[in-house]
């Protein structure tokens, strides 16, 4: 009984805050336009669907959203439920098929006669074949930014940035340096030896200083506590629940910043994800067989090379043919672990791009069945398939329903719905866009009209 009074004091003093009796002692600069709507979108990573409707999850700033705003049932991520190519569909509004972002990061010497390997540091402008929201967003004038979001360095679309991998001497890590939160070193060797909730809470500090100082008329905040905890540690424990409880914390950080800046009225807040996990106790190497076919031979007419990523793995060939990757598609066909080996027609049939489209695409997709996963094979074993403890991943088909994302928003513009039924992600973009008074042009996403209130009723509201 003092445990269910205790959740009910703690959902009501997370209403009290959202409504506006919560303070925070900071110091904002007046905004430029104190008229202009705000977007604040808040990604917490490999946050599951199905978690969010668990009625005891310890999430109470979530949940006094949801009971004010819309949420969705679930929200359907892209192929390939990962985290960049369905970080770039919310900013875009289209899958994959056309923004062409297939990995967390660019795919490099893929079809020749070595290994490929992925660089993550590379300008926007070399992933991402097309618009996002950010980019018009700023050409319309707006103060963009964004905090740890991704497929994003170099972006000309954004005003103030605090970059996943951040700079020392950029202004935001400046502000962040004299303020005591971190100190120089601890910048620039950011991803050293810290834990992620160590980072998403600097991340977190660092959209406090955007908000604060700069006002943001946009504003993408990516978290990754609980994808890195559930990839240690399997979906669906008490780690990731716990986990859930500090990233609840971190949203409601952010919100008090807005109210403290004066800009709480004219916001919307949309917290989002990007997939969801599936725990695996078996690893799948997928150059183990190529190797054992011959195929990564010196002599090879078609040397191959796979990139695993988790639930899928992506195998590219050089010079292939239409009978090269017939071939190829028979060599993993049937084997143990292996839902589905694509050729390219059949993945485009699934949202992504072939390899006339980008280079980036493969000549083979490989989806891993329920309780497997592929990952590298660099100990250079001969085991195809090698055991593992609980470990979480994703990667696997859009339809599994442990892969959808979670959807909630409120404050302006949002009509108090309650839950609405699920929707594909990139319909975020279009509907940032309609709450900015902005348009996207030819995409593939929709506006979430269901959810949106006319703006005269939106200012009344407010």
């Amino acid at each position: 009984m003092r445990q269910v009074s205790a959740l009910l004091r703690h959902a009501m003093l997370a209403a009290a805050l959202l409504a506006g009796t919560g303070t925070l002692p900071l110091h904002a600069q007046t905004p430029a336009d104190a008229s202009r709507p705000k977007v604040v979108v808040i990604s917490l990573d490999a946050f599951g669907a199905k978690s969010l409707h668990d009625p005891l999850l310890p999430a109470f700033t979530l949940k006094a959203l949801m009971r004010r705003g819309a949420y969705a049932a679930s929200m359907t991520p892209i192929n390939p439920t990962i985290t960049w190519p369905n970080h770039t569909a919310m900013v875009t509004g289209v899958d994959a098929s056309r923004h062409h972002v297939l990995v967390n990061g660019l795919v490099v010497g893929q079809r020749g006669s070595t290994p490929p390997h992925i660089e993550m540091w590379v300008p926007k402008s070399r992933l991402v074949a097309v618009p996002t929201i950010y980019d018009v967003a700023h050409k319309a004038g707006l103060v963009t930014a964004e905090v740890d979001w991704v497929a994003i360095k170099d972006a000309r679309g954004i005003d103030w940035s605090f970059f996943e991998n951040p700079d020392p001497d950029g202004p935001i890590a400046r502000d962040l340096i004299d303020q005591g939160v971190v100190s120089r070193d601890e910048v620039a060797h950011f991803h050293d030896a810290s834990s992620q909730a160590w980072r998403d809470l600097v991340y977190t500090r660092a959209a406090v200083d955007i908000i604060r100082k700069h006002h943001p008329d946009l504003l993408l905040l990516h978290l990754l506590s609980l994808d890195s905890i559930e990839h240690e540690a399997g979906y669906g424990n008490d780690a990731g629940r716990n986990t859930i409880a500090f990233l609840d914390d971190r949203v409601q950080e952010v919100i008090d910043a807005v109210r403290a800046a004066g800009d709480l009225d004219r916001t919307t807040f949309l917290v989002v994800s990007d997939h969801g996990q599936r725990s695996l106790h078996h690893w799948l190497h997928a150059d183990v067989l190529l190797r054992q076919a011959g195929l990564q031979d010196a002599a090879a007419r078609h040397p191959s090379y796979s990139i695993p990523e988790g639930g899928y793995a992506l195998v590219y060939q050089k010079h292939a043919d239409a009978a090269s990757i017939r071939q190829l598609k028979g060599l993993f066909t049937g084997q143990p672990g292996i839902a589905a080996a694509l050729t390219p027609a059949e993945a485009a049939q699934q949202g992504w791009p072939t390899p006339a489209q980008t280079d980036q695409a493969p000549d083979l997709l490989l989806y891993a069945a329920a309780d497997y996963a592929f990952d590298d094979n660099k100990g250079g074993g001969n085991d195809f398939i090698t055991a593992t403890p609980e470990r979480g991943a994703h990667g696997y088909p859009n339809t599994d329903p442990l892969m959808q994302a979670i959807f909630v928003a409120a404050g302006r513009g949002i009509r108090p719905v309650g839950e609405i039924p699920s929707f594909p992600n990139v319909d975020i973009a279009p509907t940032i866009a309609r709450l900015l008074h902005l348009s996207m042009g030819d995409i593939q996403g929709r506006p979430l009209t269901n959810i949106l209130a006319a703006d005269r009723d939106a200012d009344a509201k407010h």
